[in-house]
């Protein structure tokens, strides 16, 4: 059980870092998009307290707020 809220701590954590990285970015359209699937993100993860997600959910899940993160990265990087 530990385990589990230890794993849950580490998702809300790298979903809110990717949320903060947005508000960050000047607006565009892109980062309203981006700024959407996070919060959808945030709601989902808020929701395993209640009901913890399959394991296949969870990978699933992760690769989308892997992806986010790769995203913002994008963005976040100088163009030129």
């Amino acid at each position: 059980m530990a385990l589990q809220a230890r794993r849950l701590a580490v998702v809300k954590n790298a979903t809110d870092i990717v949320i903060r990285r947005l508000a960050a970015l000047p607006p565009s359209a892109e980062v309203l998009e981006l700024q959407a699937k996070a919060e959808e993100c945030r709601r989902e993860v808020d929701g395993w307290s209640a009901s913890p997600p399959s394991a296949a959910d969870s990978d699933k899940f992760m690769e989308r707020l892997f992806m986010l993160h790769i995203a913002v990265g994008k963005l976040e990087q100088p163009q030129g």
